[in-house]
């Protein structure tokens, strides 16, 4: 590249250029990739939330609203910075939607151990989420610090990519961890009130 630049500056190539070909890319081939791009989240999206409430019923449909309250709030303060969602941001908003059940399903197995073990609906609850945490928090670390290194050293698409899944991961942990808290703690009374496990955590407490 040294020696092209100091020939063009000197004003003759050593060898002579011939145009071959020539091709226009339309925005057709972006367009395409967008599309690919919102199919992908929103199967991603949709498969999640059904496994959720087949899997953990309420407690599932808690988790999806907490997801869906997410990814409001992750295009909310990208807008509110003026970020651009890039193909690369959109995958790392696909990669949250993982990111963010999986807080959910940490809290909800942990209430499911304590209720088979035969704790009240309101100690398991409280304790399910205090046993959580350390793992919530934990994971959710690691990957911000990845988040911000790819941020830090990585090109113009990385970075997007980098900026989603940053933010995403500060907002699944606030929806995980307190979104959900409080709506378990609204419904409490309705909980114990109906005692029926299978409609509320899809199982059963151990005899």
């Amino acid at each position: 590249a040294h020696d092209v630049a100091i020939a063009l500056r000197s004003g003759a190539l050593l060898a002579p250029v011939t145009l071959l070909e020539k091709r226009s890319i339309g925005p057709s081939l972006g367009a395409d990739s967008i599309q690919a791009s919102l199919i992908a989240l929103i199967s991603g999206f949709v498969l999640v939330s059904v496994f959720m409430i087949v899997y953990y019923r309420i407690a599932g449909i808690i988790a999806n609203i907490a997801l869906v309250v997410n990814l409001f709030l992750l295009i909310a303060i990208m807008a509110l910075f003026g970020a651009t969602l890039t193909l690369p941001g959109m995958a790392g908003i696909v990669l949250i939607i993982g990111i963010a059940v999986d807080a959910n399903v940490i809290i909800c197995e942990r209430i499911r151990e304590l209720l088979r073990a035969g704790v009240g609906v309101k100690q398991a609850i409280e304790n399910g989420y205090a046993n959580a945490m350390s793992a919530i928090v934990d994971s959710n670390l690691t990957s911000l610090i990845t988040a911000i290194i790819l941020y830090i050293y990585g090109t113009g698409p990385v970075k997007g990519f980098a900026v989603s899944l940053s933010i995403g991961i500060l907002v699944s942990m606030l929806t995980a961890i307190l979104g959900t808290h409080g709506i378990y703690q609204f419904i409490m009374p309705y909980i114990e009130k109906s005692k029926n496990l299978t409609f509320w955590f899809g199982m059963k407490r151990s005899q």
